[in-house]
């Protein structure tokens, strides 16, 4: 099953999986919900293998859905567009099969679709590299503080935006500086930036 919301992605790898004699295409969505819909749905075919975009709708869907699939369900193998070092971490830890970055030739990536179906995994021994090295990717919640604050946010601001008090973002706060070794706002917020974790500055 493929998951993209780029039309022209989704129609060039589903048509290089109809060609391929030994794949089938169980099936294509272009959002989170829909993909598990088609997961969970009692009709149809499960899918042994999902290859997944990160990011839908401008989130990074694609690790919600790893969350979503159950354990013994289908491999998932990400796709994208982003080579950032906490985010293939994340991915591994969060049980990806594999990731691939959109740069990869339609073969290379039928070929992981192969692997992964076979119970092997799809990391470059380079990626593999970098997720020991890599930072941790904050949580969604800790993205969302991050966004704000890259945004010029004060603890205030942040706090009635997100439905929490003061103290909670101030712990918030506290628990980024001491895990990424910052010591300024500022600092955190070039961070984020150059890690891709805030890709666009939220406005309080």
């Amino acid at each position: 099953m493929l998951v993209d919301d780029h039309p022209a992605i989704l129609d060039a790898i589903s048509a290089a999986v109809r060609a391929a004699p030994d794949l089938a295409l169980a099936g294509t969505a272009r959002s989170l919900d829909d993909a598990r819909s088609l997961i969970a749905g009692p009709r149809g075919v499960t899918p042994d293998v999902v290859i997944s975009d990160v990011q839908l709708a401008g989130e990074a869907e694609g690790l919600r859905l790893l969350e979503a699939v159950e354990p013994g369900g289908p491999a998932v193998l990400l796709l994208s567009s982003f080579d950032q070092p906490p985010l293939i971490r994340t991915a591994f830890e969060r049980g990806a099969a594999g990731y691939l970055l959109k740069t990869s030739e339609v073969s290379e990536i039928l070929d992981a679709i192969r692997t992964v179906a076979g119970g092997g995994t799809a990391f470059s021994a380079s990626m593999l590299r970098t997720i020991r090295s890599a930072p941790r990717r904050p949580s969604d919640r800790e993205i969302e503080v991050l966004t704000l604050v890259c945004g010029g946010a004060s603890n205030d601001e942040i706090g009635a935006r997100l439905g929490v008090t003061e103290k909670t973002v101030e712990s918030h706060l506290r628990r980024l500086f001491d895990r990424y070794g910052v010591l300024s706002r500022t600092e955190l917020a070039v961070l984020a930036l150059r890690e891709g974790w805030v890709t666009e500055k939220a406005r309080p």
